[in-house]
């Protein structure tokens, strides 16, 4: 992800520091990709726990019973500029390398299990996902 990055600000010729990722959740799985992007990266892989993604309106909803944590469809990182507005309507969904959402304290104060912050459309408030524990994890315990 930060090579994205690193290759768009040069690209650009921006500062990198002055970038960020727009999240943008794509409507199928990674066997249907169809190109590369030309800027950003596309990911995948990923869980949702705590909640789900509603292909159809696109947008967070609660988990069905039974399914607290369910796979994830591609997203693609777009890079964008600091002061573009990527928050609005949006959860800051934090995004864990395991469920275990605890590890050592990094000197960036996060924790060492934390990988960074995705905007994920809802509507509803961020503290009903946040009450909820929604996460993306790289990984389950299974």
């Amino acid at each position: 992800m930060t090579a994205a990055l690193q290759t768009y600000a040069r690209k650009t010729r921006t500062a990198i520091d002055t970038l960020k990722f727009k999240t943008c959740v794509r409507a199928y799985g990674p066997d249907d990709i169809q190109e590369v992007p030309e800027d950003g990266v596309n990911i995948h892989g990923l869980f949702l726990e705590g909640a789900r993604w509603d292909d159809g309106r696109e947008v967070l909803e609660d988990s069905e019973p039974r399914k607290p944590v369910v796979p994830f469809p591609v997203i693609y990182l777009e890079p964008v500029l600091m002061d573009e507005d990527v928050e609005v309507g949006c959860y800051e969904c934090p995004m864990y390398k395991t469920s275990l959402r605890k590890g050592t304290l990094s000197t960036t104060g996060h924790s060492t299990n934390f990988v960074m912050f995705l905007y994920m459309p809802t509507e509803l408030a961020a503290d009903y996902w946040v009450r909820r524990g929604a996460a993306l994890l790289c990984m389950t315990d299974d």
